[in-house]
């Protein structure tokens, strides 16, 4: 049975070699030397950014490329493209570069020719995705890389091309790492480049170059525009109503342009040179393939340099614009906000509160408070209160007679402060209110008051709508609140307050110190998996040991309930600056427009000569 298998293995493998076989030769590999095929090439090149040498190197390397393909009879060179001194790391603002790849995929040309891989691409991924996509073409088109001899549309390109790009991108990474060594020294060592910017001029010598690291001179006739900007900013207007302003009297830019932009002014408004500082490596390029540049958030080591040059605006303008840059981000846009304080009446030592103003500094809140004199203490008889003696006796916390308080109360949590149904009723009528803090007194209060005074709070937005409770948002108010009272930042706190009205005069005080802390806890429903949170209020420790507070502190503490039925309260009385604490003094109207003028008149007189 083997051998018959064995036979007929025989015979299947003699009938094959006796058939008769055509060979079809394959085609020739395209060569980009000769072959009988012209090939329309193009060449790709990168130029320096200096006119001068651009123009020089650039006849020169067309030279060249003429040469090159001269030499060879099978090549018709029929463009040359050329970009500006960029890094070959990225294909992004390689306009040249970009537009001879299109050009390519169109079927315009058969042949890139290159001085070298890194010249092609410094990225390993982008050279070695371009170079198969252009030999996907049909027909494909090739790239030479002269230096390197190597020509992609032959089978053994590959890897050589894998390697070349390896070490092009390599050397990138390399010179990198060179430059920030060097200019992390050179910042170090106070070596600063500084360039030319609206207001300021760099010294030339006497051929007319720049010289290094030279400080910069102030140019008056631009610093009035700065000093502008910065006053007409901290006077409340936007970064886009200036530049308008600017456009509108065709005042120039550093370029010569008449039109300014919002960012150019944000720009000016931001940039510490203005000042006479120099602050380094404010942004640095995060990812140097893709070229994004990233603000600088302690990134890198930064050097700030006080003093370096003449200021045209000092460090307290510039300070303010800072605060007032950073107010805007949270939608407060008016002028710089300034702290003020009330001098007499029942609120005397209380102060306005603005609660968009990013200011979460406790000291600020007591050095304003105790600016104004607090009249001295004085002797009250017990009888003042009441015909009783109450020594020992207490006024019972609110909070054990009652879990659902028919009185004002708020609710304050590091960020936000909420006013009860009843706050809202008592001040039914009321279009605007204002906040205030004693943050010695541990108080807080609200007043009626008009639209035009100093941080005026829209009360009711529609009154025809039912009374609800109303929320305020006050980030940083709120950060310096729980500092003064050194409150856990994880709680909220609910605070009963006093209603009381004399005359005209309506006023609602909360005192901070009576506040019932609560906890948000998450609970899950024994019929459903849903995750619930609910707020549970809890007793501080000190009130363990009483049920209120003493009779004649707690009459203190709302003294107003006990002042003489006909005595004033002076309740309305305005808020005034802090004496004897320095303050910004922003520029009127009046002077802006005095300031425009002379704009005006000085590029008159420019305009002449």
């Amino acid at each position: 049975m083997a051998s018959d298998q064995r036979e007929e293995l025989r015979q299947l493998y003699q009938r094959e070699e006796t058939t008769a076989a055509r060979y079809i030769p394959a085609k020739p590999k395209i060569d980009i030397y000769g072959g009988g095929r012209m090939f329309r090439v193009c060449a790709y090149c990168r130029v320096s950014t200096d006119n001068d040498a651009q123009l020089s190197s650039f006849e020169l390397q067309q030279q060249h490329y003429q040469q090159l393909v001269g030499n060879h009879p099978n090549w018709d060179l029929r463009h040359i493209y050329a970009d500006e001194g960029i890094s070959g790391t990225s294909l992004k603002k390689r306009d040249d570069f970009n537009a001879m790849i299109a050009a390519c995929e169109r079927g315009e040309y058969d042949l890139i020719v290159t001085k070298s891989v890194s010249r092609f691409a410094r990225n390993l991924v982008d050279c070695i995705t371009l170079v198969r996509k252009l030999k996907r073409q049909n027909p494909p088109v090739g790239v030479f890389f002269e230096t390197d001899n190597l020509n992609t549309l032959s089978e053994e390109s590959e890897l050589m091309l894998s390697f070349l790009a390896t070490f092009a991108q390599e050397e990138s990474v390399k010179k990198s790492e060179s430059m920030i060594w060097s200019l992390q020294h050179r910042f170090k060592n106070g070596k600063l480049l500084t360039p030319e910017l609206l207001g300021y001029s760099r010294p030339r010598d006497a051929a007319g170059n720049y010289i290094k690291y030279a400080r910069l001179e102030i140019v008056e006739s631009e610093a009035i525009i700065v000093r502008f900007i910065f006053d007409a900013f901290l006077a409340g207007k936007s970064p886009k109503e200036i530049a308008a302003l600017l456009t509108d009297i065709s005042c120039p830019t550093k370029t010569g342009m008449e039109q300014w932009s919002e960012g150019s002014i944000g720009y000016i408004l931001r940039n510490e040179r203005y000042c006479g500082n120099v602050l380094t490596w404010k942004t640095f390029t995060a990812d140097m393939f893709e070229h994004k540049h990233k603000r600088n958030n302690m990134d890198r080591d930064q050097y700030l340099y006080t003093d370096h040059h003449d200021a045209i605006i000092s460090v307290e303008t510039f300070e303010a614009a800072q605060v007032l840059l950073a107010n805007r981000r949270h939608h407060y846009y008016e002028a710089l906000p300034t702290m003020q304080v009330i001098d007499d009446g029942v609120f005397r030592g209380y102060i306005p509160i603005n609660h968009h103003w990013i200011n979460d500094d406790p000291n600020a809140y007591f050095e304003a408070s105790k600016s104004v004199p607090n009249g001295g203490l004085k002797r009250i008889r017990k009888s003042n209160f009441s015909a009783f003696d109450f020594e020992g006796y207490q006024v019972v916390r609110g909070q054990f007679l009652s879990t659902r308080p028919e009185c004002p109360c708020i609710t304050v949590t590091n960020h936000t402060i909420t006013f009860n149904t009843f706050c809202m009723r008592k001040f039914a009528g009321i279009h605007d209110v204002q906040l205030l803090l004693h943050p010695a007194e541990r108080k807080i209060a609200i007043r009626p008051c008009k639209e035009t005074d100093i941080h005026n709070i829209r009360w009711r937005t529609d009154p025809d709508k039912p009374f609800t409770s109303k929320t305020i948002s006050c980030p940083h108010f709120g950060n310096a609140l729980y500092q003064i009272m050194g409150w856990n930042p994880d709680y909220a706190y609910r605070i009963r307050g006093s209603w009381a009205a004399r005359g005209r005069d309506e006023i609602i005080v909360f005192t901070l110190v009576n506040a019932m802390p609560a906890a948000f806890m998450e609970t899950v429903a024994d019929d459903s998996e849903e995750v619930k949170r609910r707020r549970v209020e809890m007793c501080p420790e000190e009130w363990n040991e009483s049920f209120g507070d003493d009779f004649y502190e707690y009459a203190l503490d709302n003294s107003f309930f006990f002042l003489a039925p006909k005595t004033d309260w002076k309740a309305d009385v305005k808020s005034i600056a802090p004496p004897g604490i320095q303050q910004f003094q922003v520029k009127t109207e009046e002077e802006l427009d005095s300031t425009i003028a002379l704009i005006m008149q000085k590029e008159g007189n420019r305009e002449n000569e």
